[in-house]
């Protein structure tokens, strides 16, 4: 049992640390309002993973393996969703700037785009409802029991990791993008790292 937790730790960290939407977007709002903006972003994403869980626990992976059609609808929901992102990312004139006069999103916007991230994201998805069934132990706890703990310790782990990355990128870094013009490159660099992620989910979901 202790090996099966140990791997199911690692493997969900290895993919947690691998930047993608989620942690893009909290570094994001770190870099335009500090660690408040860290935090509730990070508090959302956790949320939309929780529901995730929940369907988990409530047994509805085996209705996605018995209608795969409707998981690739969803799928292809999140990868739009992506693409929107990115696009907000590539138009936001001053959304990493700490000047008081940019009009910044208030914190239940911070909550909700993050909860929207996590939840319409597909490798989140996959890992849900795919990869967190594979560390079952049937000798150990009912089904609903392990979806339910394990799935809730995957998610506090995105919480962790994530406000601590909005965390540490919150401090000097805002004053170097206090500059409009470091603050337009970078967000267009997150723009085009979103996009590529999108692009390459659609691609490996083609072929």
């Amino acid at each position: 049992m202790a090996a099966n937790i140990f791997l199911f730790l690692v493997t969900t960290l290895s993919l947690i640390i691998v930047p993608g939407p989620d942690m893009l977007y909290v570094t994001s709002r770190a870099l335009a309002n500090g660690k408040s903006a860290a935090f509730k972003a990070s508090v959302g994403i956790s949320a939309g993973y929780m529901i995730f869980t929940i369907l988990v626990a409530a047994g509805f992976q085996s209705v996605f393996m018995a209608e795969p059609e409707l998981f690739q609808a969803i799928r292809w929901v999140g990868l739009a969703y992506l693409m929107f992102l990115a696009y907000r990312l590539f138009f936001a004139e001053g959304m990493w700037t700490t000047g008081e006069e940019q009009a910044a999103p208030s914190g239940s916007s911070d909550f909700k785009f993050g909860f929207l991230t996590s939840l319409l994201n597909p490798k989140g998805m996959l890992f849900y409802f795919s990869l967190l069934p594979q560390f079952y132990m049937p000798e150990v706890m009912p089904f609903w029991l392990y979806a339910s703990i394990f799935g809730a310790i995957a998610s506090l782990l995105c919480f962790i990791v994530y406000y601590g990355v909005g965390s540490l990128v919150s401090g000097p870094a805002r004053v170097w993008l206090a500059n409009s013009g470091n603050g337009k490159r970078v967000s267009m660099l997150a723009s085009m790292s979103v996009f590529a992620v999108a692009i390459s989910m659609v691609i490996a979901d083609i072929a």
